[in-house]
């Protein structure tokens, strides 16, 4: 066996001295190759967030909300204003902060001098209006901007037929800095190694914070500029090789260039020469001396051991392990004997207590979505009943009566979503009792009316909709309420047309009701939250997100399971 092995490692030996040159030939090229494609998926990426971003602008540009404030003196008695105006900056704030880069977009009359911008504080850059209307991007510098460094896209109305933006009635002018090119450079340079940054050969370089720029200086000095080319070369230079991939970008007329030592790249491989020698030598003693030991004294009892957790992990928790072998293995395997025993036993002990506890936490999380509207809805009555209105007083006990008597039930925590429904149908009635300005629409797949879901599950989320969106804003209010299966998943939404909420609130409150414990005992969204998850898994929960109404559209995403048994919840 000695000599079997000695040969091996001679041969292996003898043909890994023959290949090593050549596999360092056939590592570079490959190198070379995986680099350039790296680069590549960067720059289109970086392309494809440009693109949308120009995107957006050509969409904003035959908007007709856009088109009307171009020629808002005309239409002046066919629209309101003051309302185009507001449609507008709408449409701007939400196109800057629908893309993932930030950006700036502004509206220009060059005959008023008006403007209108994504942000108050924004103006128009009317150094342009002189200048023939650039094609595509532009690279404007820190000294231009008095602030960031950036590219501008400058669009006039494309029904007028000249290339002076002075001329236009209209211009628009979208920004974004350079900053977000050099965040992505940093997140690529943190998986790659060595440095990136943009070059043309009239504008210089844009650089992230963590590229040394004379180097770049000296790359860019001996990089080749070919339009519309990319290349990955090795360079030469004081401090070393280093391998070089440039890709053109097509939607800014720049290059992307990365670049790496290439004794950095290779080091593995020569390291691993040595490592490989000393290790063969090293390895066919050792295996000789220990291979017999380790079987005997180690891989027999861990085999044992997984053979035995592999058991335990199937649910049988009897399982012992009773084989003497040196004292380190005996140890353990008595712990182990030890550890199942107590699994065992709690196990059997705890299981119910478990099943009791949570159903006990779910019935806890119920009883905290509690109605807060009872003495309004007594007070008119009584106001109703000094006035002799008898009918409104006789609808509001019916639907009070009916809804009580609905949410004060403890039997049962399921019940179907027909029945969650009709609670909603008395709460609505009740509300539109005492303030007679909310209309409201069900939309329910019919197949799901029958479907068991935790009680009291939908009328938060409304109640949610009236208090802090409809009765916070003047005027008529709407709620929707729709339910789909959508392959193994149920939503239910509840959408209205209320004061909504911004972006950082709808984050910041989506995140509160994400905490897995509060000590404030937690609000109704984060109780729902945590009953979504405790029946259908953490794959379920609650989604917030703002509505096309204006308002908040709130959904209630369940994964489809075995439904549990509820019972008839007439009576």
């Amino acid at each position: 066996m000695v000599a079997i092995l000695l040969s091996l490692i001679a041969a292996t030996l003898l043909f890994y001295g023959l290949s090593y040159r050549k596999d360092v030939g056939v590592i570079t090229s490959q190198i070379k190759t995986t680099d350039l494609n790296h680069l590549q998926f960067l720059t289109q990426q970086m392309d494809n967030n440009i693109n949308q971003l120009a995107g957006s602008m050509y969409a904003l540009q035959r908007d007709p909300t856009i088109r009307d404030y171009e020629q808002i003196t005309q239409l002046g008695h066919l629209i309101d204003p003051a309302q185009t105006i507001m449609t507008v900056l709408e449409k701007l704030s939400l196109q800057t902060s629908s893309s993932t880069w930030e950006n700036r977009i502004v509206l220009y009359k060059p005959f008023s001098g008006e403007t209108l911008g994504s942000d108050s504080s924004l103006s128009f850059d009317v150094s342009v209006l002189e200048k023939p209307l650039p094609a595509g991007w532009e690279y404007i510098s820190e000294a231009r901007t008095g602030t960031e460094a950036g590219f501008r896209l400058l669009l006039s109305d494309p029904a007028q037929e000249t290339s002076t933006p002075g001329e236009a009635k209209l211009l628009m002018s979208m920004y974004f800095p350079v900053s977000n090119i050099e965040r992505m450079f940093e997140a690529f340079q943190s998986q790659n190694k060595g440095d990136t940054f943009l070059f043309h050969p009239s504008l210089g370089v844009i650089l992230s914070r963590k590229t040394d720029r004379d180097m770049a200086e000296r790359i860019t000095g001996a990089l080749k500029f070919a339009a519309g080319q990319s290349s990955s070369d090795i360079f030469n230079l004081e401090e070393g090789s280093f391998l070089v991939s440039s890709v053109p970008s097509s939607a800014i007329n720049w290059k992307v260039v990365h670049y790496s030592p290439l004794k950095q790249i290779l080091q593995p491989i020569r390291s691993s020469r040595y490592f490989f020698l000393t290790g063969s030598a090293v390895l066919l003693v050792m295996s000789l001396i220990f291979s017999l030991q380790l079987y005997r004294q180690v891989q027999r009892p861990v085999s044992l051991l997984l053979r035995s957790l592999n058991r335990m992990k199937e649910g049988r928790w009897s399982t012992r392990i009773y084989t003497k072998t040196n004292p380190e293995f005996t140890m353990l395997n008595r712990e182990f004997n030890d550890m199942a025993e107590k699994i065992q036993l709690l196990i059997e002990q705890v299981y119910l207590e478990q099943l009791r506890a949570k159903d006990a936490h779910l019935k806890q999380l119920q009883s905290q979505i509690n109605p807060h509207f009872l003495y309004n809805c007594l007070f008119f009555i009584k106001s109703k009943a000094a006035i002799g209105d008898t009918d409104s007083v006789e609808a509001m006990a019916l639907n009070l009566g009916e809804y009580y008597r609905y949410i004060t039930r403890v039997d049962h925590s399921l019940t179907t979503l027909q029945d969650e429904l009709k609670l909603l149908e008395n709460y609505l009635k009740i509300q539109n009792l005492r303030k007679q300005r909310i209309r409201y629409d069900m939309d329910i797949q019919g197949e799901l009316l029958d479907l068991q879901i935790p009680r009291l599950l939908i009328q938060p989320l409304v109640e949610n909709s009236i208090i802090h969106g409809i009765e916070r804003k003047i005027g008529q209010g709407f709620i929707r309420i729709t339910a789909r299966r959508i392959r193994e998943v149920i939503q239910i939404t509840v959408e209205d047309n209320g004061a909504g909420m911004t972006a950082e609130a709808i984050a910041a409150l989506q995140e509160r009701i994400s905490e897995t414990a509060r000590e404030d005992g937690g609000c109704g969204l984060w109780n729902i939250q945590q009953r979504l998850k405790s029946y259908y898994g953490e794959a379920s929960g609650l989604q917030i997100a703002p509505s096309p109404e204006g308002g908040l559209t709130t959904t209630l995403r369940m994964e489809k399971k075995e439904e549990p048994y509820a019972p008839n919840s007439a009576g």
